[in-house]
């Protein structure tokens, strides 16, 4: 018997590895995404609004239950849609922003100053005078930022309250593009030459400076609690080293976001509840002789929104050569980023195409040869005006894309229950002329 049923396994037919590339696509079917992309058009950012909800309760669930005071923002720049900034900003969410254009959308949608913190490495004099006036936290990356804003609230007359951007030189074990705590990026005050402890020292000293915590972000798509387990140790010193030699005590600890998602069929999420739990053990074990423990602030993008999202592109034609097939896809490079610059992976889904099974590339519609999005797919082939679809495209997808090739620049629909509603409308002609001047001369 079980030589037969050996027989029988060995001769079925084989099973592809990547045999989901056609089944799944969430909870949407493919009757639905099609559906919208026929009458939205494509390309097209789709946002599952309920799951965005459902995981910033997740998330800031993980950490009320094991950590006395919480407060979770959500990075703007990951998906900087006003809907979407909205519903997270009703969900309890406040806002991390790196400009004063991201600052302004949180205000939009109803966050006040004290629930936005500023957080960019490199801020100019208006976005600093445009914060201070508007009560947000200012996080400092420098010694000259420091400076540049203590010249700011001297020449208003007005307090701002403060936290400064530690170095940790923490390796997050993700892409470097996306590594920001190690001791070689633009980001942070090093540690480890005490440079930090001189930028708030000279902050205590100014009237203007109210010194409210204590900041560090060591990257994007962590998924291994390692690097936030070392992180902690090294800010939990530096909050140490505040109090015992400077007497400061600060009101948070901002250990930034960076929770990653899986990208692959098969690969496992890292649960906010794990990460919580050793995080919050290890700052309470760390500061229990110092008196005071401050509220622990956090800042989570990709996770909220990423896998929420999808980009459902049309066919335009199917290429073979003896060396390689494509797909080419209405969409490219100019709205999805992450494949060229990240060397990022993204599922994908053929909504409608049924044809025989061959190994693809996605190739994009932009003039470029880098302008693939995505490599060594087995596919069933589609037909011109099939769709294909680009799952976990939620964050850094739109709010990265551009007009490059003069491309215009998709719709976004957002749905909720059964409700499906454009929350930005596809970019015009017009719109892609709008700010620009023909000189008289030249006409």
């Amino acid at each position: 018997m079980r030589l037969i049923t050996l027989l029988l396994i060995l001769s079925a037919p084989a099973i592809h590895s990547q045999e989901k590339e056609y089944f799944e696509t969430g909870r949407f079917t493919h009757n639905q995404l099609i559906g919208w992309a026929q009458t939205h058009g494509t390309p097209l950012y789709v946002y599952d609004g309920d799951l965005i909800v459902n995981k910033y309760k997740k998330f800031k669930a993980a950490y009320d239950a094991v950590y006395p005071k919480v407060k979770v923002f959500y990075a703007v720049k990951a998906n900087t849609n006003l809907s979407v900034i909205a519903l997270l900003t009703r969900a309890g969410a406040g806002a991390e922003c790196i400009s004063m254009g991201e600052i302004k959308r949180a205000m939009l949608v109803g966050r006040r100053g004290e629930d936005i913190i500023f957080t960019a490495s490199s801020k100019s004099h208006e976005e600093l005078v445009f914060a201070v006036e508007n009560n947000v936290i200012i996080n400092l990356d420098s010694m000259g930022d420091l400076e540049n804003l203590k010249a700011v609230t001297a020449q208003l007359k007005k307090k701002a309250r403060i936290s400064f951007r530690i170095n940790p030189d923490v390796d997050p074990k993700t892409h470097r593009h996306i590594s920001t705590g190690h001791k070689f990026s633009k980001f942070g005050i090093l540690f480890e030459n005490g440079e930090i402890l001189e930028a708030y020292r000279q902050a205590a000293t100014d009237p203007h400076l109210e010194i409210w915590g204590i900041h560090s972000h060591i990257g994007s798509q962590i998924t291994d609690t390692e690097p936030f387990e070392r992180n902690v140790k090294l800010v939990c010193e530096a909050v140490r080293r505040l109090k015992k030699e400077l007497g400061i005590e600060l009101k948070f600890i901002n250990l930034g976001g960076g929770l990653g998602i899986p990208y692959r069929d098969g690969e496992e999420a890292l649960e906010p509840s794990v990460v919580a739990n050793k995080v919050s053990a290890m700052v309470k074990s760390e500061l229990k002789d110092l008196g005071y423990l401050p509220a622990l602030w956090l800042e989570p993008g990709r996770y909220f929104v990423g896998d929420a999202g999808m980009l459902i592109s049309k066919v335009n034609s199917v290429k073979h050569t003896p060396y390689k097939h494509f797909i080419n896809v209405d969409t490219g490079f100019n709205h999805l980023v992450r494949p060229i610059l990240y060397q990022a992976y993204h599922r994908v889904r053929v909504l409608n195409g049924k044809g025989k099974r061959e190994t693809f590339d996605i190739a994009g519609n932009i003039c470029e040869t880098g302008d693939i999005l995505a490599h060594d797919r087995y596919l069933p082939t589609p037909g011109p005006g099939d769709y294909l679809v680009f799952l976990d495209a939620g964050a850094y997808g739109f709010s990265m894309a551009s007009e490059y090739n003069s491309f215009l620049l998709p719709a976004e629909l957002l749905v909720r229950g059964e409700k499906a509603e454009i929350i930005r409308q596809r970019e015009s002609w017009e719109d892609l002329l709008r700010n620009q001047v023909l000189l008289p001369d030249l006409k």
